[in-house]
């Protein structure tokens, strides 16, 4: 295996190495028996392995966390195909560093071999003298978080952004939900994204809300105009002059609440809305990737809610075992999906894959990725389909 890294990246992905393919050689195996249904599905790759490539690129941008853990994923499946299908091709993993003045393009990469390309970052810029080497890499290109897509002709793109909102709006439009209210704990340029795209599957927002630490308790009352039925009440005591006992009013013309937020903020609003009388309305929520939070056993303060989610953070059943040791990522899942990819395309296979990201389609130069509809009932959570 040859590496162009620094020491520190060295260590860190021989580490990486050594864990993965200690643990997939006793952890990593099918399982006989199923207890539920399977929503990760290794795919049934009919090609013969010997003719697949013998050599392989990873390359990465930078040095952060994010691209470390898909470093992981990348590895883990192929430690996988190592001790189960006996492919071992050889790994060549380099890191674009053009910060440095005497840098070169592509050192150390044959571009010809199947490339696996890690774009995470939104300033990350292909210099003019070494355009013409990515114009010839051929692989695919892992797209992410804030990263634009490079022109490479022979790259297919592999693009995993978080939330996918068209999913939750479709799903809406099928329960004839048009009129909503959207919260949103992310940006104003997110919030707006999130309006525009309801409006452009029919919908109309009847308010719409940033969400802050300091407004959580506040928010839900003010977007069901709890408020306003309460000086209701107290225009006709003035009026009457008499202290009444009234059940405040909320509005009625929402037909559902879109929540963009982290997980604890998403717990905290859900209950909220059985407070100020609001329980019935259907709740959507796009969950937030850069937080910590792991979904609980029992998520019974989310009862109701609709959420789009990777199979493998909501922890679904599949149909092959993944260490326990390595920590339930994103990043993990987009790297170990990349990897399928990789062998789909090499195979020339027509396969619909259902991955730890997703269910993975692939057309023409185009590799379309879909989060899985979740609904939490009695706690538990129940997927719906993608």
């Amino acid at each position: 295996m040859n590496l162009y890294l620094n020491s520190k990246t060295i260590t860190y992905i021989f580490i990486c190495i050594l864990i993965v393919g200690c643990s997939t050689s006793s952890s990593i195996d099918k399982k006989s028996k199923f207890e539920e249904e399977v929503f990760i599905k290794k795919p049934n790759i009919n090609s013969k392995f010997n003719q697949l490539p013998k050599e392989i690129n990873f390359l990465i941008s930078n040095d952060s966390k994010f691209q470390a853990e898909i470093l992981d994923g990348l590895i883990s499946n192929y430690f996988y195909y190592k001790n189960n299908k006996g492919y071992i091709p050889k790994i060549n993993i380099g890191k674009l560093n053009y910060k440095q003045s005497n840098y070169k393009c592509l050192e150390g990469i044959n571009t010809s071999k199947f490339t696996f390309l890690i774009l995470n970052e939104k300033n990350f810029t292909i210099p003019s003298k070494c355009k013409n080497s990515f114009q010839k890499l051929n692989g695919i290109q892992i797209i992410t978080q804030n990263a634009n897509r490079i022109n490479a002709p022979k790259l297919y793109t592999f693009e995993v952004r978080e939330g996918v909102k068209e999913m939750v709006n479709n799903q809406a439009k099928l329960n004839k939900q048009v009129q909503a209210i959207i919260l949103d704990q992310k940006d104003s340029k997110n919030l707006k994204s999130l309006i525009k795209g309801w409006e452009n599957t029919g919908g109309n927002v009847l308010e719409s809300e940033r969400i802050y630490s300091q407004n959580i308790t506040e928010l839900i009352p003010k977007s069901l105009l709890i408020k306003e039925s309460n000086n209701r009440r107290k225009e006709i005591e003035q009026t009457i002059r008499t202290k009444i006992q009234s059940t405040p009013r909320r509005r009625q013309d929402a037909e559902v609440i879109v929540l963009s937020a982290d997980l604890d903020n998403a717990r905290s609003l859900k209950p909220a809305l059985e407070y100020n009388y609001g329980e019935r309305i259907p709740v959507y929520l796009i969950p937030f990737w850069n937080n910590k939070d792991k979904y609980q056993k029992k998520e019974l303060d989310l009862e109701g809610t609709i959420l789009i989610e990777m199979p493998w953070i909501a922890g679904l059943n599949q149909d092959f075992k993944i260490s326990t040791k390595i920590p339930k990522t994103r990043a993990f899942a987009i790297g170990y999906d990349s990897y399928e990819i990789f062998l789909i395309l090499s195979s020339k296979a027509k396969i619909e894959y259902l991955g730890l990201t997703g269910k993975i389609t692939i057309n023409q130069s185009e590799i379309d990725r879909r989060d899985l509809l979740i609904k939490i009932n009695e706690g538990k959570l129940i997927p719906i389909g993608y």
